[in-house]
């Protein structure tokens, strides 16, 4: 005998805040018959307002679950989540289910995106190196679907996250650097928002000071190989460029040994030397042969997998997170 309990936000409210039909609110969140984009909207911003979750299909159908996993990213272009959505899709397929990719390409628009992403009854969510806002956190813990915050850095009991160790892997490159015999040093950064980027900086910087080098120049990028470039080019403008630069990622590394070789004409690394963080496959190309710091990429996705089936098990899971450690991938530019 099944047994229904009333939830205090209803498809009527939905409806009413949106000014529609409680039929249109139920066409919209099953996905069947067709309905206006513009009414879509106006009936998911209205469900997201009122905190409004449809309910599960019923298990009487056999659908307990969908044998979906989604996996939310904010950098498709970046060749390093190409190959970790490859990985990440091994991962979904030898646990039986189907991966359900969603690209967010603008980190305001995540919580929208992680709203949708829930109105398919996903059995979990993966997402990518993003944290989640304090409605998000809420929401998740009331739907009670796991969820794994990948190659963050996210301090929860509730939730799990899976992360390289960021900060020492920044002081491993300023450790690195200042044994090369190196005496001045730069860093370009990613997007000031992004943890990874911020933590990077953090040991780097924290490493070289206690070496005695307090002063670094600075630029920021945005993981492109053109705000790389930009970046180079920002440092060159201010004053004398540094004689060593990390960069928060291989493409802007990429960008910004290009403008040192080919706008200014310097020698890597007899004028300027780069680290780059990633170790994408291009690094290894002749043309770059880019020091780098790689990934534990297999490490991160086996704890994916471990923490996912425990919780797919039954089995109670706390969260938490786990830093991993990094490696550093010597090549001929530093």
């Amino acid at each position: 005998m099944s047994q229904c309990v009333k939830n205090s936000i209803t498809s009527k409210d939905v409806a009413q805040l949106a000014g529609v039909s409680q039929a249109t609110v139920s066409r919209v969140f099953s996905r069947r018959g067709y309905v206006r984009e513009g009414t879509v909207q106006k009936v998911l911003a209205a469900a997201k307002e009122l905190g409004y979750q449809p309910p599960a299909p019923s298990k009487e159908l056999g659908h307990q679950n969908t044998n979906l996993i989604a996996v939310v990213s904010l950098n498709f272009s970046n060749p390093f989540y190409q190959t970790l959505l490859v990985r990440l899709s091994d991962m979904v397929s030898s646990m039986g289910k189907q991966m359900l990719f969603v690209q967010s390409p603008y980190e305001q628009d995540l919580d929208d995106i992680l709203y949708k992403v829930l109105q398919y009854n996903v059995d979990a969510v993966i997402v990518l190196s993003a944290a989640l806002s304090p409605r998000m956190s809420d929401k998740f813990l009331r739907v009670k679907i796991p969820l794994v915050l990948f190659n963050c850095q996210y301090d929860s009991r509730y939730f799990f996250s899976v992360c390289s160790d960021n900060v020492d892997a920044g002081s491993m490159v300023a450790d690195y650097l200042v044994a090369k015999g190196y005496d001045s040093f730069g860093f370009i950064s990613g997007k000031p928002s992004r943890q990874t980027s911020v933590f990077r900086h953090k040991g780097f910087a924290d490493t070289l000071a206690r070496h005695g080098f307090d002063k670094i120049a600075f630029a920021s990028g945005d993981y492109s190989y053109n705000s790389g470039a930009k970046a180079l080019m920002q440092m060159y403008r201010q004053g004398k460029l540094p004689r060593a630069i990390f960069c928060a990622n291989d493409l802007m590394a990429f960008g910004a040994m290009d403008a040192a070789r080919y706008k200014l004409g310097l020698r890597v690394p007899q004028d300027i030397a780069f680290v780059g963080f990633d170790s994408l496959e291009q690094a290894q190309w002749s043309s770059y042969q880019l020091t780098s710091v790689a990934q534990p990429v297999n490490e991160m996705v086996e704890y994916t997998q471990n923490y996912l089936q425990r919780k797919f098990a039954g089995q109670e899971t706390s969260g938490g997170y786990v830093l991993l450690k990094t490696k550093m991938i010597e090549r001929s530019s530093a």
